[in-house]
């Protein structure tokens, strides 16, 4: 990587209050002082670390905008080299009127993610730190803003430390087996070790599974015939008027979708066309995409009209085999009742609600969550946040060990063992960013923005 200075805006694009430009590298300071006019006489190359000014940014005689600069010297910076952060005032023009203006003057454009990487790079951050820098970003819900914090506090870190060190330790004891075979080492006193990593890292795959529901959400599609409910029940579950409500059978043509939170869990609802035989195009359309929606859900919500008796295209709702949970929601329990039993006759669990009024709507939720995720709600100590090649990593450091324990218990040479427990070893190594190959690194922090 360049280990030139580097600039970039880092707050969003748009209309606001205040616009930061940064940057970082040995040229950080030198190149914004040569942009800072001032009425104090000090120049920003002396100026104490960690101090705010108060000036202009201008090029020759020409002034671009009134701003505020911070001035922080290595290693006490975010990247652990020079960062000069110019706050100017909000506006596409005026960010990237001060951005140019620095770029002319000596630094290149930031990488996405850059900073970020520079710092993972110069030791300021571990590599699930820096990944935890993007979950906080992108954080949806309060629950995964609390699990990215914790991670960016280093507590996925430390049980990676814990783990390592662990296997260290036992892989010491079966080297001098190896070593000096006099010299005894008792495999039965380095089996419950093994079982004891081998269970933290089945915890800490348990966890990356909440943390996954955190992190990726949930969707649940709303089905049934037109005219049931659907978008009421989206607006219901929403507490917001987001779907078009008529009386009007197929005034849902596509499908709706709004994210909301459950019980700390992002979840994506989907209002869907009615599912029934049209000869209209238009609708026609609505339906298959419906279907779609239906194929990359974890949940569906198959609604049925109470004031009403079923219809064909409701029973055949009924005896469908979704793919997936489902919960049959009876609607319009306001009205006089004129279905017929049917929690007999589906072999999914029911829900009955009142979308317009409100009612039952609570019930349907917990409903929602008990089918999901069992009714155990993910808490902030039971998520971990973690991408899909991290679990696959966690996976293999598990598999490893259990094959360790599997020949430690056949009574085979230490050797043997010690080979899946170096496994074991590397592969936590490569979750700490120890040996990660560039292409790795390229891929983790290409998915930051250009500013972070």
């Amino acid at each position: 990587m360049d280990d030139g200075t580097i600039a970039a805006i880092s707050t969003p694009i748009g209309e606001g209050g205040i616009g930061i430009v940064r940057l970082t590298g040995p040229d950080a300071i030198d190149i914004a002082a040569g942009l800072f006019r001032s009425t104090r006489a000090t120049s920003l190359r002396a100026v104490p670390t960690h101090t705010l000014h108060y000036g202009r940014i201008a090029v020759e005689d020409r002034t671009i905008d009134e701003v505020l600069v911070s001035v922080m010297r290595a290693p006490r910076t975010y990247t652990r080299e020079d960062v000069v952060e110019i706050n100017c005032h909000g506006g596409v023009v005026a960010t990237r009127a001060v951005l140019d203006a620095v770029l002319a003057g000596g630094a290149r454009l930031a990488e996405r993610g850059e900073f970020t990487k520079r710092a993972f790079l110069n030791g300021r951050l571990s590599l699930d730190q820096a990944k935890a820098v993007l979950d906080v970003v992108q954080a949806r819900t309060v629950l995964g803003l609390e699990a990215a914090v914790d991670r960016l506090g280093g507590r996925f870190s430390t049980a990676l430390e814990e783990v390592r060190g662990g296997l260290a330790e036992i892989l010491a004891d079966l080297e001098v087996e190896i070593d000096y075979p006099d010299l005894d080492v008792e495999i039965e006193a380095v089996l419950p070790r093994i079982d004891a990593l081998s269970q933290r890292v089945d915890v800490i795959l348990a966890q990356s599974e909440q943390g996954r529901i955190i992190r990726e959400g949930l969707t649940i599609s709303i089905v049934g015939r037109p005219n049931v409910g659907k978008s009421t029940l989206l607006n219901a579950l929403l507490a917001e008027d987001r779907a078009i409500v008529t009386p009007i059978p197929g005034t849902t043509r596509d499908t709706v979708e709004e994210e909301a939170s459950l019980g700390g869990i992002p979840v994506r609802f989907v209002d869907t066309a009615g599912l029934r035989e049209t000869i209209d195009p238009v609708e026609a359309e609505g339906v298959a995409r419906t279907e779609r929606a239906i194929d990359r859900s974890d949940l569906v919500l198959c609604l049925v009209d109470r004031s009403e008796p079923l219809t064909e295209e409701d029973r055949a709702l009924l005896g469908r085999d979704w793919g997936v949970p489902a919960i049959l929601v009876v609607n319009k329990t306001d009205l006089p009742n004129r279905l017929e039993d049917v929690s007999l006759d589906a072999q999914i669990e029911r829900a009955d609600v009142s979308a317009m009024e409100g009612e039952g709507i609570e019930e349907l939720q917990e409903a929602i969550l008990q089918r999901l995720v069992g009714g155990e709600l993910p808490t902030r100590n039971s998520v971990l946040l973690l991408d899909a090649w991290e679990r696959d990593l966690i996976r293999r450091a598990a598999e490893s060990l259990r094959r360790a324990g599997e020949t430690a218990r056949a009574g085979h040479s230490p050797d043997m063992i010690a080979e899946d427990l170096r496994i074991a070893y590397r592969t936590a190594g490569e979750l700490q960013g120890i040996d990660v190959s560039e292409s790795i690194l390229d891929a983790v922090f290409a998915k930051f923005c250009v500013g972070k």
